[in-house]
């Protein structure tokens, strides 16, 4: 397992070139208390040079204060730090702090890792693109904002891509990973109405719009995926499973006929061996689920026109990136409609109105009555009651189109068991979620019938032979702390049961 260094990337507004000269720069700042995070930050907005420092270096949380007055950066920095053996030094754009006690290498590997976060707010920004630019190999931030992209040693000088819509999006050089696992901050992105001119246009319409606009904004033509997926499972807050497999996938062009295809590469699995507490439950959930979550290929019914008149489609605002305004469309179902449908919200872009993202999940209100749709068997004795079942979609522009970039899935059921004359119950929670790694668009074809994975079987029993060389060099979501904490400890009983 990969044990993450937390070091604090500060963002600023403007990039300069950080040599000694930068550092005797003579700056004013008016008297302040805050964090050395705040406080940093403040010297970035004033000179706009980029800090990268390890928490154990600097202490991020730290109280700091500063008179008013002129200082250089060198100075500012080791008033604001406290850290009088603070070492300085220069990698691009960037001023590296550091001490005595742990140099910092300055040759790069074919590996890189950092945690995106919100500047603001310093939270965790899941699902965020890491790609190399002008390509489409990346990956995408994990729950907790984490990624670790591993790149070919012919991509070595390539420029890493960061972004996520709301936000800035950022271009960092691969050097600016030397020596660690930077938390990389984005800024919120946020524009004044004067700034712009926004067209009202009525919720309905945007989304007919785009809609109308599919044909424009998805290709037609098929394309290969190389897809990472991965599944996990746990019951009553214990660790059950959790399952990963790369596949090749024929995605075929929008209007085309047939289905998506997949082949899988190489897979991986671990179950929990000393769970006692056995319980039979399938559900709809997998590869399939994954391939479904494409709703531009596979409209839901809250696009179908159809079910138009079931659903409330309402403007929720808009958000900006650095490229482009979208809209964001919220929609439920309508007062009196009672049955089990979806609600959530779509982020539809304002000038090519191109679906960007969607978030959604079925009516807390009628969860409960979609059992029978999502539970497939179950043990004798054994009652399923779903509590929640949500989905987020998001697209990514390739070339001239966008492709389904991330999907996931995260379903919580209440499992009530039988026991003597009791009934007891636990939470199963499930998720599902594959990422595009990397699209090709030559030489595409259908796959051979023996090669085709069949994706209604159930994902985790599928047959494999592991392979350590290859999960080395492939791009993976970086699984959460308390996935990885669960596995090492599982891992470690294993290991000591086999020694005693």
């Amino acid at each position: 397992m990969n044990k993450w260094v937390s070091i604090c990337l500060i963002a600023i507004c403007s990039f300069r070139f950080a040599t000694a000269e930068t550092l005797d720069r003579k700056i004013f700042l008016e008297r302040s208390r805050g964090s050395v995070y705040e406080l940093l930050n403040l010297i970035s907005e004033r000179s706009g040079v980029l800090f990268i420092y390890e928490r154990g270096v600097v202490n991020n949380d730290k109280r700091a204060r500063i008179n008013s007055g002129i200082y250089s950066l060198r100075e500012a920095i080791l008033l604001i730090s406290g850290e009088k053996d603070l070492k300085m030094r220069d990698i691009g754009d960037y001023i590296l702090l550091y001490n005595e006690t742990k140099e910092v290498s300055t040759s790069l590997g074919n590996t890189i890792g950092g945690c995106l976060r919100d500047r603001q707010t310093q939270e965790a920004i899941p699902s965020c693109y890491v790609v190399l630019e002008g390509g489409g190999l990346g990956t995408v931030t994990n729950l907790e904002g984490k990624f670790i992209l591993k790149i070919p040693d012919s991509l070595s000088s390539c420029p890493i891509v960061v972004s996520h819509i709301g936000y800035r999006s950022r271009t960092l050089s691969q050097e600016v990973f030397v020596g660690g696992n930077p938390d990389i901050y984005l800024d919120p992105v946020f524009i004044q109405l004067q700034e712009v001119v926004v067209r009202y246009v009525p919720a309905q319409k945007i989304v007919r719009e785009m809609i109308d606009n599919l044909s424009k904004n998805y290709s037609n033509d098929p394309v290969f995926f190389t897809s990472f997926y991965r599944e996990g499972a746990e019951y009553g807050g214990a660790f059950l499973s959790l399952s990963e497999g790369v596949c090749q996938i024929y995605k075929r062009g929008l209007n085309s006929m047939g289905s998506d295809q997949v082949k899988l590469l190489k897979m991986r699995n671990i179950d929990n061996p000393n769970f006692g507490d056995s319980i039979l439950v399938k559900i709809q959930a997998g590869i399939r689920a994954s391939l479904l979550l494409d709703i531009v290929q596979a409209l839901p019914d809250f696009l179908s026109s159809n079910r138009e008149n079931d659903y409330l489609f309402m403007r929720a605002g808009m958000k900006y990136d650095d490229l482009r305004m979208a809209h964001i469309v919220a929609f439920e179902q309508k007062p009196g409609v009672e049955e089990p449908l979806f609600s959530g919200r779509l982020y539809i872009d304002a000038q090519h109105w191109t679906l960007l993202m969607a978030e959604y999940e079925i009516n807390p209100k009628f969860v409960k009555e979609v059992g029978p749709n999502y539970v497939i068997r179950k043990s004798k004795n054994t009652e399923v009651e779903p509590q929640k079942i949500a989905y987020s979609v998001t697209y990514r522009q390739w070339n001239d189109f966008y492709y389904v970039s991330h999907v996931r899935g995260d379903l919580q059921f209440k499992i009530k068991r039988k026991k003597s004359l009791f009934w007891s119950s636990r939470t199963l929670s499930a998720f599902f979620e594959m990422v595009t790694c990397d699209i090709d668009d030559r030489d595409v074809h259908r796959f051979p019938n023996r090669e085709r994975l069949p994706t209604t079987q159930i994902f985790s029993q599928t047959s494999f032979e592991y392979d350590a060389d290859f999960w080395e060099r492939f791009n993976t979501i970086v699984p959460e702390t308390k996935i990885t904490d669960a596995i090492s400890k599982l891992l470690l009983n294993v290991k000591e049961s086999r020694e005693e």
